[in-house]
């Protein structure tokens, strides 16, 4: 197994596909499992929320748009 953890400061800032919307979010790991590439996430819905989940890494994406809210 392979993993790259993100310091707090180097963490970048992601979209993350849930239930088919894209959130803002913030990428903490890539791991890969024998199922391919999986990513730890922290992501939020609407401002003063914030989830930490661990999605497919088809469900990731670099974040298109301006700073984190």
């Amino acid at each position: 197994m392979t993993s790259r953890v993100y310091r707090p400061d180097e963490r970048p800032d992601v979209e993350v596909r849930v239930d088919g919307e894209w959130h803002p979010g913030e990428l903490r790991m890539w791991h890969h499992r024998e199922d391919g590439w999986w990513a730890n996430v922290n992501w939020r819905p609407k401002p003063g929320m914030t989830f930490v989940d661990t999605v497919r890494e088809e469900d990731v994406r670099l974040a298109q748009v301006g700073p984190r809210r």
